[in-house]
């Protein structure tokens, strides 16, 4: 599909010059179209790898051509033709496997697809980056987007701007393992949340023993029935498969090394060996906890 903006179409219509550069501008796009396409599918191959998404397939794929003045911010129209190509697909294919895009998805998308066309008719190398995208606008479903523009500039046909035909290419892609993912992200973030919270009262365990305010029996118990429920949570952690997400227990031990828990625990242990060889098995296991990050 072509389409012209109104003010080059008036130039079309009133010189036939004019008429037969646009068309050639058109005839060069279209000549190209499999070596274009050729490029994005290639991108996209590698960002899917780069993703670690092995089962992605094809439920949408088109392209749109618009010529227009350079100076011209016309392309509200080619995305909303975009996002209603994706908006239809998705609801589709996905029964069971995606909910559909939102309404800020959906807005999101439109500046999307009109930063990468922009970003094809820009001659600055510092846009150059910006004519391939991947995005995922929601579990299981990945869209790319691939704008390439030629221009011709004849000031006696046209006066001193440039026409611009821009191409831009549209690929949606579904992945049933990405969703699976989302699934195992959540239930992640669940137990990562759920560790930090019982270390958290683990060292609210240990500031109470250093104020006095139970007995060191009393903390030995509990503790160890802490430490039984952590290593559970993190057992569970550790089994979680995050396929696309990456390695969540990382960030999660970043979180663990919570500040303030840090601070209790070393203010507790200055408290403590104050007291008694009593206290020194105590004072040793929280020195190593420290020690290890544990916190």
């Amino acid at each position: 599909m072509a389409c012209t903006t109104g003010s080059v179409k008036e130039a079309a219509d009133k010189s036939v010059k004019a008429k037969e550069q646009i068309d050639k501008l058109l005839v060069a796009i279209r000549a190209q179209e499999s070596d274009f396409k050729g490029k994005f599918f290639d991108q996209i191959s590698k960002s899917l790898t780069a993703a670690n998404i092995t089962d992605a397939r094809e439920i949408g794929y088109n392209k749109e051509v618009k010529t227009e003045f350079s100076s011209e911010f016309s392309l509200d129209k080619v995305a909303a033709v975009v996002t209603a190509v994706l908006k239809a697909a998705i609801e589709i294919n996905k029964p069971g496997v995606a909910p559909a895009m939102s309404k800020e998805a959906i807005e999101a998308y439109v500046d999307v697809v009109n930063a990468v066309a922009e970003a094809a008719k820009s001659r600055s190398a510092a846009a150059s980056n910006l004519s391939y995208s991947m995005n995922r606008l929601s579990p299981g479903i990945f869209a790319f987007l691939y704008a390439t523009s030629s221009n011709i500039t004849d000031e006696d046909t046209f006066g001193s701007e440039a026409v611009t035909t821009t191409a831009i290419f549209y690929r949606l892609m579904q992945s049933i393992d990405d969703v699976k993912s989302e699934v195992e992200f959540s239930l992640a973030q669940i137990e990562g949340d759920n560790l930090l919270n019982m270390k958290t009262v683990q060292a609210a365990l240990t500031d109470e023993l250093a104020n006095g305010k139970i007995t060191i029996d009393e903390w030995m118990k509990k503790d160890e029935a802490y430490e039984l429920a952590v290593k559970r949570i993190q057992a569970r952690l550790d089994s979680r498969k995050l396929g696309t997400r990456g390695a969540l227990p990382t960030i999660i031990n970043l979180q663990a090394r919570s500040s303030e828990n840090q601070r209790i625990v070393s203010s507790a242990i200055k408290l403590l060996s104050r007291h008694n060889d009593r206290y020194k098995a105590v004072i040793e296991t929280l020195q190593k906890r420290l020690a290890d990050s544990y916190f």
